[in-house]
């Protein structure tokens, strides 16, 4: 999902992710927070969360 290839555990995830950015007060509307959701997939930004959260957490990567 995080190499942002198309399918539908892709736009599962971007819709989670843009309901949660939207109670999170982050997004106006679930349309704004798919593309945020969408848009740090395909900038990598989402990958890099990812990434820190495994090394802060001391956590070898699957």
């Amino acid at each position: 999902v995080l190499d942002g290839d198309p399918g539908a555990y892709r736009d599962i995830v971007v819709y989670n992710a843009a309901a949660a950015l939207v109670v999170a007060g982050k997004a106006a509307d679930l349309r704004e927070g798919a593309k945020i959701a969408a848009d740090s997939i395909d900038s990598g930004k989402a990958r890099a969360a990812l990434e820190k959260l495994v090394s802060i957490a001391g956590l070898k990567p699957a």
